[in-house]
Formats: structure tokens, sequence, C-alpha cells
């Protein structure tokens, strides 16, 4: 390396567009297995949904596509919210440029592509018969055309407010099943998973696979392999690091650009340790805190009431298991308490969003615990108390009329008592009444 220029940092953890298929990546081989399996499969046409919540690197995986296949598969990478969706003729125009665009950077032949401008006719008629045959025959047939849509929610939101045709999904899904040589798939903000249906005949909620964290050995690779030539991360600076961020790729992302910070401090230095990282974790929490608290803005309610009852169970005493039946009496102290099948259905939905882990139930980032027990805990819900209004309308007559009861209980005591001794030996006399009565044969 010329020793006069400086290493460039590669680590971004708020990168624009442009920079996104420059930074670092790892993982992710599952998803790229499942997206290699639908694509050669020779029976059926499947398109693959890659769900996963914001940040967590749907639109990377997109962009790596090509590192992953051979050269036999063309990937078009298509931001569908950055892509003209008013018009079918605008939304197949688009498509079609970013199509020729991929073609023209692997070198293929174009002579016999039409215009992209069709002169007449159905811009959908000139793209099914025309275009896409024709960019299909460009690439050979050896070879398969891979489109990736990503945000696919723009999709069904043009769709849904009639900016495209209400046929789209099954204009594709056919032109699926007519040329085998093209594939799609797509991505989608796993919030959005319930829209999933509407997919249909395109995708299926089958076909879904989620994104999710990168393991403890991903997150240590990402850490590592951009810089292998400057230093290395210890593995015990790595096990920090992970539990830290929990595997959350942009936080990951974020202590891979400090680290080299504190590296070009002391480039002599061809190691960094878990003393290095405890250095820098303070100035990565201030600058998470707001990523931090957006996904706790996200949240609803009984999920926010469970990790409340979470961290407050933590800040008491972080040594003890926590259970959802301790959940559950730590609430019930609370103005908003939750039975115990609301408990694990917020507990479920907590795991699916990879805030907390089971066995022992845990918040699985440091980073994130630390805002929560900052945050959170200091407006922890109020431990049940009777309200003013409560108050106000109680039923104070049964209050009296207890107390009369009580009255009347005590004075029949004190008679009782104060009786004289021989009194229990008395035999009443009749009174008129039965005196006068006859008997009764």
């Amino acid at each position: 390396m010329d020793v006069a220029t400086p290493p460039v940092n590669p680590y971004h953890p708020v990168p624009d567009d442009d920079l996104l298929p420059l930074l670092p990546f790892a993982g992710r081989q599952k998803a790229f297995e499942r997206l290699y399996q639908q694509i050669t499969d020779p029976v059926q046409a499947r398109t693959t949904i890659f769900l996963g919540r914001q940040h967590v690197g749907k639109t990377a995986f997109f962009l790596h596509f090509h590192p992953f296949f051979e050269e036999t598969y063309v990937g078009v990478y298509v931001p569908l919210g950055y892509t003209p969706l008013n018009h079918e003729a605008d939304w197949l125009k688009a498509l079609a440029q970013r199509t020729t665009a991929a073609l023209v950077g692997r070198n293929f032949t174009l002579s016999r592509l039409p215009e992209i401008q069709p002169d007449q006719g159905s811009s959908r008629d000139w793209y099914e018969t025309e275009y896409l045959p024709e960019a299909l025959a460009a690439i050979r047939r050896y070879r398969r055309l891979v489109y990736l849509f990503d945000d696919v929610e723009h999709l069904l939101a043009a769709v849904a407010d009639g900016r495209l045709p209400p046929d789209t999904f099954d204009f594709w899904h056919r032109l699926q099943e007519q040329h085998r040589q093209l594939s799609l798939a797509l991505t989608m903000d796993a919030e959005r998973e319930a829209e999933v249906a509407r997919l249909a005949p395109l995708a299926a909620v089958t076909d879904s696979f989620r994104l999710t964290n990168l393991t403890a050995e991903e997150s240590a690779d990402l850490l590592r392999q951009p810089v292998a030539q400057l230093y290395t991360v210890s593995d015990e600076a790595a096990a920090v690091i992970f539990r830290a961020t929990g595997g959350d790729p942009r936080l990951l992302q974020r202590f891979g650009q400090h680290l080299f910070r504190h590296y070009e401090a002391e480039p002599q230095r061809t190691t960094l340790t878990s003393e290095d990282v405890k250095a820098i974790t303070p100035a990565i929490y201030r600058e998470s805190e707001a990523d931090l608290a957006r996904r706790w803005e996200t949240l609803p309610p009984n999920e926010r009431l469970a990790l409340r009852a979470i961290i407050g169970l933590l800040y008491a005493d972080p040594l003890t298991p926590i259970s959802p039946a301790d959940i559950e009496a730590w609430l019930v102290e609370t103005e908003f308490p939750l039975d115990s099948t609301a408990i694990h259905a917020a507990l479920r939905s907590l795991e699916y969003r990879e805030l907390i882990g089971g066995t022992p139930l845990h918040v699985t980032s440091g980073l994130m615990q630390t805002w929560l027990l900052d945050n959170v805990r200091q407006s922890q819900p109020a431990r049940r108390a009777p309200t003013a209004a409560a108050t106000a309308h109680r039923p104070w007559w049964l209050i009296g009329a207890a107390l009369v009861v009580l009255a009347i209980v005590v004075l029949v005591i004190l008679s009782i008592v104060q009786m004289p001794q021989g009194a229990a030996q008395f035999t009443p006399q009749p009174t008129v009444t039965l005196v006068t009565t006859p008997a009764q044969p």
C-alpha cells in the first residue's frame, strides 16, 4: 500500500444510495441459496419475497446479487421507491431502461432491441411481445434475466390507488410462466407482511424468506474482512460488539467505522481488543440514540408494556431469569395489566422483531437495553392507586350501611355481655296470641 495515500474508511452506517454497493457486506448465505433455488426451479415459476425490517439490509442484499451468482445470471436492480409508477407506460419504460443499462453493463449485443419509447399501441403489448423477447434473446437461452424489485410495497400502493392496472401481478406471473428465462425476486418491509396476499398470483406467503440480524460469526466477518490488510479484531472484541449490537447491520457498520478511526490514531497496532471497543462504545451509543428511539416508537402498546416490564425487572435484579409470569405479576401492580395470553403474544412479536431473545429472556442488543434503561424506565407506568375520579364516584351509601350494620352487631354483643347470670334459665311467658290460638289437630 502506498504510504502517502491514507486508507479510506470502508464503513458507513447511514449511506446514500450511491454508496450502498460499496459498503462492506457479510452473511446472507441462506438467503442467496433460497434465491438460487427459486431461479433454477425447473418445474415451477416462483417468486421469493424477502421480508425484513428497515435497515436490516434488504437493499444491500439485492445490490450484492452479482458477486454471489455466476455470469449466467443477469440481475436488474429496480428500486421501486425511485421508479415512476404513476402510469403503466412510464413504469414499463423505466423498467426497459434499467434492463437495457444492465445489459450494456454486461457487454451484450443490443442491436435488435426495439426503441425504449414505443411509437404506438399498448405499452404492455410492446413490452410483452417486443421488448422482453428481444432482451431475453440478447442474453442467449442459457442465461436468466432476474428482476430484483426492491420495496414492492410501492408497487402494491400504485395498484391499490389505481395508478397501475389491477391485474399487474397477474401480468408478471404470466410473463414468468411464458418465459422460463425470466425470474423475479421482491423485498418488502416486514411491517407490511400482512399485505403479501395481495401479490397473488405472483407470490404467496409460503414464498417469503425473512432477512434477520447477522449471526455472531457473520458479524465478526463484517468487522474483519474489509480491513484484513490493516488490522484485525480480536475474538473477545468481536463478541463484545455482537452483544452490544445483537447483529444489527447498521450498528455493526457504526462499530466498524469507529474501530477504523481508532486504528488510524495508532496505525502501528495490528489487533484491536475489547478495551478499544469499550473506549468507542459511548460515542456509538450517542450516535445510535435516534435509531434506538425509532425502534421503540414503532412498537404497538402491548409490546411496549411487555418491554417496560422486562426493563423494570432487569433493573431490579439483572441476574434473575425473567419469565412471562414475572412480567404478568409486574404489570398487575401498574395501571395497565395484561393477561397471560396477551403477554405471550407480545413476547412472540418482540422476539420476531429481534428485540428480545429467549432462554433466558433478555434484550438482544446491549445498546438497546441501555437506551431503554435510560429512557423508558424513567417513565415506567405508575403503580396502581385510586384516582380522584374513582374516589368521587364511590358508593358512599354502601359504606354508611355497612357502618350501621356494624353498630347493631356491636350493640347486640354488648347486650348479651351485660345480661344477668340467671337470665339463661328464664322461661318467657306465652304471649296473648299464643294463648288464644287453638291447638291444631
